[in-house]
């Protein structure tokens, strides 16, 4: 289950806050069987008709319909009057739950209510036009994928995807957000080639004692540049990072000698910081207790105290101190292809710090080019104020301004 999306799932961390953080969190709730909780959230009148019992009977009889509990895939909310409804998409092993959580003004559950959900299917942002490509099944190292080619005469530049932390679908699907779908199906909207896969971690159980973004991500990245590479009707290839995909995209074009670099919120500091300036931001806005324990743990990781085959934090300290080896920032000096950096104004999880370290080391270099989108979160999709772990949950497409940007990038 995602709360936080990026490189690794805390665990022990609670993430809740304001009114839609507060839905979040009795969703929450009801998914850890904490009962007790759940219903002292609810106002008078929801704990005269509910109890204990008869929460955890609901429960387990929505378990024994569809089996266990998988993923909250997103959420809506509708005002109506005093009270604001939020619609959780709940997977389970057999099928897909809705989850109506009332909400009133002084922020307590006053109704909920489960319906079998109606299904969400990918409706194309207004930038994508779906007669002007097509879309066929593509294999990258034994890993399913799909490669959009424009209908127009060729040959056209192309671009490989590389995905971001966890075991992402070709889509880079993140609650109801389809983030690579969304670049794939604009791109190629404007002549350009796409190919998308499945990672490795999604598709094959691999051994996190020994795992490294070398099995992970590169190989396989490597491997779908070349296959581009190969195609007759490609000009150029250029390879597309998001997150952990754009920190590792300088080595993989280097190593497969891409025409182009493109990284979307790009990290520049090892992992351990970033997830330690992650977990006291979320505590700075009150959406993150029990943070302590892995704070900890980070420092360790910082020092390198923790033995290379010990799992912490979902992965192998080897994981860690591999990935600050690669130094990404080193080896984006180094290239001499065009390469642009695209960062989120709102984004907490590749932030400012991140930014700055990038315009320092790629200064005067006359391929780089780097844009700022003040509104845009980690996800590049528009938010105002302090971006969130919740709004990730929220239905929404990538900005047009990245796409349009990348596509004139590629152009010129």
């Amino acid at each position: 289950m995602r709360l936080i999306v990026f490189f690794l799932i805390l665990p022990g961390v609670m993430i809740f806050g304001a009114l839609d953080q507060e839905a979040f969190l009795f969703v929450q709730k009801l998914i850890s069987e904490d009962f007790g909780t759940a219903l002292a959230m609810c106002t008078d009148q929801v704990r005269a008709q509910l109890n204990v019992q008869s929460l955890s009977n609901i429960w387990n009889s929505l378990k024994t319909q569809f089996g266990s509990f998988k993923e909250i895939t997103g959420y809506e909310k509708a005002i109506h009057g005093e009270y604001e409804i939020y619609n959780f998409t709940l997977r389970f092993e057999r099928g897909e739950i809705s989850a109506l959580v009332t909400m009133n003004r002084e922020g307590k559950v006053a109704g909920l209510f489960f319906t079998q959900a109606t299904g969400s299917k990918y409706e194309p942002p207004d930038y994508v036009d779906l007669e002007g490509f097509e879309e066929k099944d593509i294999s990258v190292n034994g890993l399913p994928g799909k490669i959009t080619i424009p209908k127009s005469k060729g040959p056209f530049p192309a671009v490989a995807l590389v995905h971001g932390s966890g075991p992402n679908d070709m889509d880079e699907t993140i609650g109801p957000n389809k983030i690579f779908k969304d670049i794939a199906y604009g791109l190629s909207s404007n002549g350009i080639i796409v190919l998308r896969y499945h990672k490795r971690t999604l598709v094959e159980k691999m051994n996190p004692a020994s795992l490294t973004v070398e099995e992970e991500v590169i190989k396989d990245a490597v491997k779908a540049v070349n296959i581009l590479k190969q195609r007759k009707d490609v000009s150029e290839v250029y390879v597309l990072g998001h997150s952990l995909g754009a920190m590792l995209a300088p080595e993989i074009a280097e190593r497969s000698k891409a025409d182009g670099v493109i990284m979307i919120s790009p990290p520049a500091r090892p992992l351990e910081e970033l997830m330690e300036d992650q977990l006291k931001y979320l505590q700075s806005l009150g959406l993150a207790k029990n943070v302590g324990e892995t704070l900890k743990i980070l420092e360790k990781l910082k020092r390198k105290e923790i033995p290379p085959n010990k799992i912490v934090l979902g992965t192998s300290a080897r994981y860690f101190y591999d990935l600050k080896e690669r130094q990404p920032v080193l080896t984006a000096k180094k290239l001499t292809v065009p390469m642009l950096l695209i960062f989120g104004g709102r984004d907490y999880q590749v932030s400012e710090k991140d930014q700055k370290i990038w315009s320092r080391e790629l200064s005067g270099k006359e391929n780089v080019k780097i844009l700022v989108f003040e509104d845009l979160n980690h996800l590049m999709m528009v938010g105002e104020g302090r971006s969130t772990p919740v709004e990730y949950m929220k239905k929404g497409h990538v900005d047009k301004r990245v796409i349009d940007a990348i596509i004139e990038w590629m152009v010129k």
